[in-house]
């Protein structure tokens, strides 16, 4: 029931109108609770006319994709203007892409850090620039910053942890083989999804239950299909597979589907909650998804950065959009937003 009040929120603060067709009136940045579940979608107008420079991992990602587009609405919506750079999840090129934006003379730069350490060096070039920095969907290491939008990442590899738990319990066997599709070597999110997801199988005592065949594939549909058909025509032993992203469990499914192991080799958890997936859940082909709200963390990170800039002070350090565990019990109330913020 906290779930479905939750979505029954988000849903209703998406409408610029309230029950009895009266407008929304706009908020001051001072009254905007940032602890309030939906406060992103709050109208917002921003102050004056700011150049917000925003610098992505990787816009190719399917996620990082929405998560742009969620940026670019909110923009609109609050009256800011936008400077975009894609890293290409290469820390040089966002090195060169900040110092570029910094002489453009932006107002503040909303950073999405390619690496946790590496990318130190973009907000170190921002602080000594004295532009103030505002971190969204990654958290990096190094520097100064205003507050952090987003999730905490390692909750999303907690949560596909304790799914493969439920799974060995409820298959009942000694061990399980299970195909982990990791996103990008050295990647944060992959990294620290990793670390969650073996810390739980550690914790609950059954690390050594799991046998892993574990490959990058990049967050990548077409590589992560190219990998699993690869890893079943050695072996269709497996019990499981899991990904660090949606586009790779889309990916492995379809190598499922062509070695005909559907339903032998379950196609347990990932993280996202892309309307594929989604509708994979609804057809009874994947078992479960994290979802991640791209629009929390993408119309929160430059809405807290405009309201920070119309002398809003006293954001919390970090503001966090929670993860959810999705499968067929909420599956339509997760499907009513993303099919919002992917199919826009």
């Amino acid at each position: 029931m906290k779930l479905l009040r939750s979505i029954a929120i988000l849903l209703l603060a998406a409408s610029p109108f309230v029950p009895g067709g009266r407008m929304m009136a706009e908020t001051p940045a001072a009254s905007v609770d940032v602890t309030k579940e939906g406060w992103w979608l709050t109208p917002y107008k921003a102050t004056k006319e700011w150049t917000i420079g925003v610098s992505y991992t990787d816009v190719s990602i399917s996620y990082i994709a929405a998560l742009q587009k969620a940026v670019q609405n909110k923009a609109k919506e609050m009256g800011v203007k936008i400077i975009e750079v894609d890293a290409k999840n290469d820390t040089n090129v966002e090195l060169s892409n900040v110092e570029n934006l910094l002489q453009q003379k932006i107002d503040l730069l909303l950073f999405e850090g390619a690496s946790l350490k590496a990318s130190g060096a973009s907000i170190e070039a921002a602080n000594k620039a004295n532009i103030p920095v505002v971190h969204f969907n990654i958290l990096a290491e190094g520097g100064q910053y205003v507050t952090f939008v987003g999730s905490n990442q390692i909750d999303s590899g907690i949560t596909m942890g304790n799914q493969i738990v439920k799974l060995y319990k409820e298959l009942g066997k000694p061990s399980l083989n299970g195909i982990y599709m990791r996103g990008i070597a050295g990647y944060i999110t992959d990294e620290v999804r990793n670390q969650g997801v073996k810390d739980t199988l550690k914790e609950a005592g059954i690390a050594d239950k799991i046998m892993w065949t574990e490959q990058y594939a990049d967050f990548s549909r077409g590589k992560a299909q190219s990998v699993a058909e690869s890893i079943l025509s050695k072996s269709s032993d497996y019990d499981f597979v899991i990904a660090n992203g949606d586009d790779m469990i889309l990916g492995a499914l379809g190598a499922v589907k062509s070695a005909g192991l559907l339903g032998k080799v379950r196609l347990y958890c990932s993280v996202d909650g892309l309307p594929e997936v989604l509708d994979g859940i609804k057809a009874g082909e994947i078992v479960s998804t994290v979802f991640q709200n791209p629009e929390g963390q993408g119309a929160g990170g430059i809405m807290a950065a405009t309201m920070y800039l119309d002398g809003r002070k006293d954001l919390p350090k970090q503001i966090l959009i929670p993860f959810v565990l999705t499968d067929k019990s909420n599956l339509s109330d997760i499907m009513a937003i993303a099919n919002r913020v992917y199919k826009q």
